[in-house]
């Protein structure tokens, strides 16, 4: 399953990796804890709750709630 849209950071990055967002405009919980590569993990390790984000993502394995992040743009303003 695969995914792309807007998403709030509820929790940024913990030390494990993983971060909690929120989907818009639905406002559903997903939580981030794999990467596609060092430059997707870093964008969004530098980001702070309440940042807005674009996301492609694609389910993490078998793990209920968990993603994989493919892309990531910060959104402005």
């Amino acid at each position: 399953m695969h995914r792309a849209g807007k998403y709030t950071v509820v929790k940024s990055c913990n030390d494990h990796g993983a971060m909690t967002l929120r989907e818009h405009p639905r406002n559903g919980t997903l939580h981030v804890v794999e990467y596609d590569d060092d430059a997707v993990h870093e964008e969004l390790s530098e980001l702070d709750a309440g940042s807005v984000v674009h996301l492609e993502l694609r389910r993490a394995g078998r793990r209920g709630n968990a993603w994989c992040a493919a892309d990531a743009r910060a959104v402005d303003g």
